[in-house]
């Protein structure tokens, strides 16, 4: 059995979808503020300046390079549960949008 049927499972890409934005919104914190306490402080930084969607849109973004590789080795089930972990990401980002980061009118 190859490592690619083994990964092969609806169950093991949605969770490979949900950890890995997760991942590179770690990344991002460590890369570019690393200064901040995370993840209490760069979270309230981020809404403070209405950026947490985008960092969150930016980082489930990175599930596209995962769905192509899997898509391309033909590891169908599991790119299923990538797009569903995609639909989640979208759901939370209307969840931050409308009830987190508040839009101000001028």
């Amino acid at each position: 059995m190859s490592w690619t049927e083994k990964l092969d499972s609806f169950w093991k890409g949605l969770a490979i979808g949900i950890l890995f934005p997760m991942f590179c919104f770690f990344c991002y914190w460590l890369f570019l503020h690393s200064y901040m306490d995370f993840p209490v402080r760069f979270i309230k930084y981020l809404m403070f300046g209405q950026l947490l969607s985008n960092v969150i849109k930016i980082c489930a973004l990175s599930n596209l390079l995962i769905f192509y590789f899997m898509l391309n080795k033909h590891m169908n089930k599991a790119t299923k549960g990538i797009i569903l972990s995609v639909l989640l990401y979208v759901g939370l980002v209307f969840y931050v949008m409308y009830f987190h980061e508040q839009t101000i009118a001028y």
